[in-house]
């Protein structure tokens, strides 16, 4: 009995134990990240959200343990890991630094990681090319590791969370930053990032996984997470990812089922790939999100097929309505197209006219009860196609149809017709062009969404106008000149006193006071501009120079200010516009100089500039060894260098060609600096007013390149026209001479006839860009011999090497006649690209004819190391070039002449260079030759 009873009593003390235990348990408390769209962030309702979020959620379901997230930034959620407050972090990248703190599970999901490059670093092509810039990451993230292991050298600007990350890179605090890819919860912030971070130009960093975390030893909790999430349903993942990322991470994009032979919409291109509006505006919508877009194509009913059987998943665009419905989701309205009538032989002069006859329309027109209203007795008949009822209008059957006129216009012209149809513009009939989905999948909805709100009217516009060519059937030209301001920019607009703007008194044609006393030139039409487009009041500030307006600036005495540079140190103190004017610098020197592109070759010369600019600091910080000589303005700098008080002078293209045309110096010309060819100009803004820098930016992106050419040509015509103040008293004092050395007026009108005659020659080389080729930008044949006579020169005075590298392209003409000069041309102009990017910026790369280039390599210390520069040439041309959607190849030729080996000459260089280049064009292999007949072979390939 004894025994019985103590048994029971250690039963009933194991239950009450276990019981206990049982209410004693904790949730598993997971720490997050409060920011990381879309895997894991807080909603707007204050809870835990995301991909991440969902997968622990579906976890917890699966192993019956209750799971508590709480949300910190990236830096405390690891502090809070590795102090014990939390047992599991919902998943991050493993690096080296973290796996000594802490052991990870098998990844549950991964993402691509970038860098994010601002649009005026579009040319930047690989990560080591951005060691000048700090790029930012977020404090704690992994970005710092992984780009450190790819780039030592690399710098960084640590920022508390992403939010604040995004916001440093929108006010310009950084130029690159980076980030996992995916979309920002912000439309706003969104579409503002997308403008000046381009998703195009982002760089890969590396995928990575995303692993649950735990500290050291907890091995039991470690193999729970990884055997709860093996038992997860596949299809249950794909369903979370699919709601969160639009797709699933398995899938290659997004698939997109179009309906053909809808021109100019939708229709198969010479390359058998599709093209028309549609599909520019859905690769546009790829290149805004990064995200790859396939088409599957077929006639309406299979496209439309497509998305219902999940073989596409989304219709490119199709005319739903309520009259008309496919059975289809819509996701997104894509586009409008107009229809009209059409009758064949002689116009329609009124609607009366044809109530009583036979039109024709198809049946898929959600238009057709409303022709049943305008037309109550006339007879409806229906065409599969518009080629159907064009016939059928030739053959008599039918009196007028409607349809889309700019697909009707479009199968008129390919039929030869197009002149024996008239149009009744009195009657358009609108209809909707609806992106369309399966359904039930809300992640494809706001991700297609999304994507199309990053897309900008001006945008729509262009695609619009390369496809639809008459202007009656666009639907975005009225819209993409209206400037969307909110109704609280418009009461800041509408309270904000005169806006200061300060500009310099003579720096003819980009800004000066005419000879009225009013504020002129290319930066006055463009304040111009924002007052008229933002409805401000302008007062307009004079200074004498450089140094004076940017100080006022500064100080806040004026609050707007153009053409200026922005600066690092700059960058501290004022606020700046996105740029709006190319800056290249040039430089003037004596005629009878040796012409000069770089700045190394002013090395131990006096060099004129105008004291204030930006470009001082760049100079004397240096090791060129250039003695600066600071003028007032670019009229004195000009005088400066005819007066022999300095050796060149350095100003803005535009504003020294300008003065070159009108002020009277001796002797002088004109180069463009290679150095500093790429600049531009910027409003700079007081930061009172901060609020005034996106409208700003609003409407400088309204400004197209044909405007600029206007506002170009107004101005430059406009200055060259107003005689300076020093050429009118030139010639009174002329007069006075003329008066009391009547004997010597024969020979004073010939030196000035001839002065006059070399003047307009010179102009005529500035207005037309005589040195350089038209369609690359590169050097001509003329500049060409100019820059090797003075290679010659400079390396026989340093007893010094050069190479000339005679390259020639085979398959260009192939490609004009397959696919025409279009194609031709655009790929001339990468090869030209590929040419400039494989070279040093010292280095002269021309176009010598058609299809062949010249390469001068500048003080090369033997042939190997100019081997190495072929051997990248062509290991950057070795690959196909997708232009208007189709690879182009091409192969690659090379020849080398070394100075003085191969000739001491221009002539006798050149020619060895191309009889090289001709023996390696005779071979199937692309072979670099030497006169010495030693070669390098590199594999064959189509470039």
């Amino acid at each position: 009995m004894k025994l019985f009873i103590k048994c029971l009593s250690v039963f009933f003390f194991l239950l009450f134990t276990s019981v206990l235990e049982a209410n004693d348990k904790k949730p598993l408390v997971i720490v997050m990240g409060a920011d990381s769209y879309p895997y894991q962030f807080i909603g707007e309702t204050g809870e835990p959200e995301g991909l991440l979020v969902d997968l622990w959620r579906a976890w917890s379901q699966q192993v019956g343990e209750e799971v508590v997230f709480v949300a910190r930034y990236w830096k405390e959620g690891l502090e809070q890991l590795d102090s014990g407050q939390a047992s599991v972090h919902i998943g991050m990248a493993v690096t080296d630094k973290r796996q000594q703190r802490f052991d990870f599970a098998t990844p549950i999901s991964t993402v691509h990681t970038h860098l994010y490059l601002h649009k005026t670093l579009n040319k930047k092509h690989n990560i080591e090319e951005l060691q000048p810039y700090h790029v930012g990451i977020v404090s704690g993230s992994s970005h710092e590791a992984s780009l450190l292991a790819l780039s030592p050298k690399l710098t960084f600007k640590y920022y508390k969370n992403r939010n604040a990350l995004l916001q440093a890179a929108l006010v310009g605090e950084v130029l690159v930053f980076a980030g996992m890819e995916g979309q920002i919860k912000s439309s706003k912030t969104s579409r503002q990032v997308a403008e000046l971070f381009p998703n195009s130009s982002r760089l890969l960093i590396k995928q990575v996984g995303l692993s649950p975390a735990v500290k050291h030893g907890k091995t039991q909790l470690l193999a729970k997470i990884n055997s709860g999430f093996a038992l997860l349903d596949n299809a249950r993942i794909r369903e979370i990812e699919a709601h969160w990322l639009g797709i699933a991470q398995e899938q290659e994009g997004v698939r997109v089922a179009a309906t053909l032979d809808i021109e100019p919409y939708v229709n198969l291109g010479v390359d058998g790939r599709p093209h028309g509006l549609y599909v520019d505006i859905w690769d546009l919508w790829s290149e805004k999100t990064g995200i790859p877009v396939s088409y599957a194509t077929g006639d309406m009913n299979s496209s439309l097929d497509f998305v219902r059987k999940g073989k596409a998943d989304v219709h490119i665009g199709y005319p739903e309505s309520d009259a008309l419905k496919s059975g289809l989701q819509r996701v997104q309205l894509l586009y409008q197209v107009k229809s009209r009538l059409f009758s064949v032989g002689a116009p329609i002069d009124t609607l009366s006219a044809i109530n009583q006859t036979r039109i024709g329309a198809v049946p898929t027109a959600p238009y057709l009860d409303k022709l049943k209203q305008i037309f109550p007795e006339a007879e409806l008949k229906l065409y599969d196609s518009v080629d159907a009822m064009i016939e059928a209008a030739q053959a008599g059957n039918i009196s007028s149809f409607v349809a889309s006129s700019a697909w009707t216009q479009h199968y008129l012209v390919q039929k030869g017709v197009g002149s024996d149809f008239y149009q009744f513009m009195d009657l358009e009939f609108n209809t909707d062009i609806f992106v369309l989905s399966q359904g039930g999948n809300s992640g494809l909805t706001k991700r297609i969404k999304q994507g199309f709100a990053l897309i900008s009217q001006e945008e729509l516009a262009e695609i619009e106008q390369k496809w639809v060519l008459d202007s009656n059937n666009r639907i975005y030209t009225d819209k993409v000149h209206l400037l969307e301001i909110t109704e609280q920019d418009k009461a800041y607009l509408a309270n904000m006193p005169p806006l200061k703007v300060g500009y310099l008194a003579n720096w003819k044609p980009m800004e000066f006071t005419n000879q009225a006393g009013i504020f002129s030139g290319v930066n006055s039409e463009l304040v111009g501009l924002l007052r008229d487009k933002l409805a401000i009041e302008i007062k307009a500030v004079e200074y004498p120079n450089w140094q004076s307006l940017i100080s006022a600036l500064l100080k806040g005495e004026v609050e707007l200010a153009g053409s200026v540079a922005k600066t690092q140190d700059r960058s501290r103190q004022l606020l700046f516009s996105e740029p709006y004017w190319p800056a290249p610098w040039a430089l003037a020197t004596g005629i009878d100089k040796e012409s000069v592109f770089n700045i190394q070759q002013l090395s131990g010369q006096r060099v004129a500039i105008v004291e204030g600019y930006q470009l001082i600091n760049e100079l004397l910080g240096s090791e060129y060894g250039i003695e600066l000589v600071l003028v007032a303005d670019t009229e004195a700098g000009l005088k400066a260098v005819s007066d022999g008080l300095a050796d060149a002078f350095i100003e803005k293209v535009i504003n020294m060609a300008a003065q070159l045309k009108h002020q009277q110096v001796n002797q002088l010309k004109m180069s463009v600096l290679a150095d500093f060819s790429e600049q531009h100009s910027h409003f700079g803004v007081h930061p009172d007013r901060a609020r005034l820098v996106p409208l700003i930016n609003k409407v400088l992106s309204g400004v197209n390149q044909p405007m600029r050419q206007d506002i170009y040509r107004n101005w430059v015509s406009k200055t060259a026209a107003e005689p300076s103040r020093i050429s009118y008293w030139a010639c009174m004092i002329i007069c006075v001479f003329l008066i009391i050395f009547i004997t010597l007026f024969i020979f004073v009108k010939f030196l000035l006839s001839r002065e006059v005659k070399k003047r307009k020659e010179l102009e005529e080389k500035l207005l037309h860009l005589t040195n350089y080729d038209t369609l690359t930008l590169l050097p001509n044949r003329s500049l060409l011999d100019d820059r090797l006579e003075q290679a010659i020169l400079l390396h026989a005075r340093e007893l010094g090497m050069f190479a000339v590298l005679f390259i020639d392209f085979s398959g260009i003409k192939s490609v004009n006649t397959e696919l025409g000069h279009q194609v031709g041309d655009q790929l001339m102009k990468k090869l030209a690209q590929g040419l400039r990017q494989s070279v040093r910026r010292s280095d002269t790369v021309a176009r010598f004819s058609s299809d062949e280039f010249v390469v001068i390599l500048n003080r090369t210390k033997d042939l190997d190391i100019v081997c190495q520069v072929a051997e990248t040439i062509i290991s950057n041309l070795s690959k196909s070039f997708e232009i208007e959607q189709v690879d182009v190849n091409v192969i690659t030729n090379i020849g080398i002449a070394m100075y003085p080996a191969d000739g001491d000459v221009a002539v006798e260089l050149l020619k060895t260079a191309d009889e090289l280049m001709s023996r390696a064009k005779k071979v199937v292999e692309i072979v670099i030759n030497h006169h010495d007949n030693s070669v390098i072979n590199a594999p064959c390939e189509c470039v």
